[in-house]
């Protein structure tokens, strides 16, 4: 069975033509698993960017005397994880609070 492989009549360069395709393969697997990684942090900066520029422009309208909504008011609106959640119904109401885990950001 040892010998069946070595001396199988394929050519030295097909073998080795073989084990070049398994590594471009492989390659090519890894680079489009960090594609994806690179696309959903620029996606995620993206994001961060947009509401800093929100953030920036809502305090130098401030800052010029217009008056506009706190952005913080819609705060529990914003739904992302590991992020801001909305106040449970009976916490609101000053019901008495129960004990939970935080979360850092």
């Amino acid at each position: 069975m040892f010998f069946s492989g070595i001396f199988s009549g394929e050519p030295r360069y097909i073998r080795r033509a073989r084990a070049c395709l398994q590594e471009a393969r492989m390659a090519m697997l890894e680079h489009s698993m960090a594609a994806e990684h690179y696309h959903a942090s620029a996606a995620m900066y993206a994001e961060r960017a947009r509401r800093l520029e929100e953030e920036i422009a809502h305090w130098e309208a401030r800052k010029k005397g217009a008056v506009l909504m706190d952005p913080l008011q819609d705060a529990g609106k914003y739904i992302a994880p590991n992020r801001i959640e909305s106040v449970p119904a009976a916490a609101a109401a000053g019901a008495a609070p129960t004990v939970g885990i935080v979360r850092a950001a």
